[in-house]
C-alpha cells in the first residue's frame, strides 16, 4: 500500500469513529429531540454526557473532514496542495465534483465554531444551536460519504 493511501485509509478509519460514537449518542438522545428551553434544564446527567459525545464527535468529525480528509484526497490523486488554502482545496474538490455546495460546508463550520463555546448559558440559545445541529448532522455525514462513493468508484481499498 502507498503512503498516501494508507494515509487517507487512516483519515477515513479516524472519521468513521467520530461518526459512529456520534451516532450512537443521537440514538440514546434522539426520543429526547427536538429540543424545547424548558426541557433542557431538566436533562440528566446521561443525556448531557449524550449532548457532550454529539458536539464533540460532530466537532471533531467536522474537523477531520475539512483539516485532514479533504487535503488527503487531493493528496491521493496526485494534486499540488502545498501552499494551498482550505478554500482553494474545497474549490478544488468540487472542480472534481468529489463534493458539493461550500455554503453549506461553511454552515457546518461556522456551527461547530459556535459550539466549542460553551453552550449551556442560555436554555434558549442552547435549544437552538442543539436542534441546528441535529439537523445538520446528515449534512456532515454527506460530505464524508460522497468522498466514500468517489474513492469507492476508483477502486480505492478501504
Amino acid at each position: 500500500m502507498k503512503k498516501n493511501q494508507y494515509i487517507l485509509k487512516s483519515i477515513l478509519n479516524e472519521c468513521d469513529k467520530h461518526l459512529k460514537r456520534m451516532n450512537f449518542a443521537y440514538k440514546k438522545f434522539f426520543p429526547l429531540s427536538p429540543i424545547i428551553k424548558e426541557r433542557i434544564s431538566k436533562l440528566n446527567e446521561d443525556d448531557i454526557s449524550y449532548i457532550d459525545q454529539i458536539i464533540y464527535r460532530f466537532s471533531k468529525l467536522q474537523d477531520a473532514i475539512g483539516q485532514k480528509l479533504f487535503k488527503a484526497v487531493l493528496i491521493f490523486l496526485d494534486e499540488d496542495v502545498i501552499n494551498k488554502s482550505s478554500i482553494d482545496i474545497f474549490n478544488r474538490l468540487e472542480q472534481l465534483e468529489i463534493i458539493e455546495n461550500y455554503e453549506i460546508w461553511k454552515d457546518l463550520r461556522d456551527l461547530r465554531n459556535e459550539l466549542a463555546h460553551e453552550y449551556e448559558e442560555n436554555e434558549n440559545e442552547t435549544a437552538e444551536k442543539l436542534n441546528t445541529l441535529f439537523e445538520k448532522k446528515s449534512d456532515l455525514e454527506k460530505y464524508l460519504n460522497d468522498i466514500r462513493n468517489y474513492l469507492s468508484k476508483r477502486e480505492f481499498e478501504f
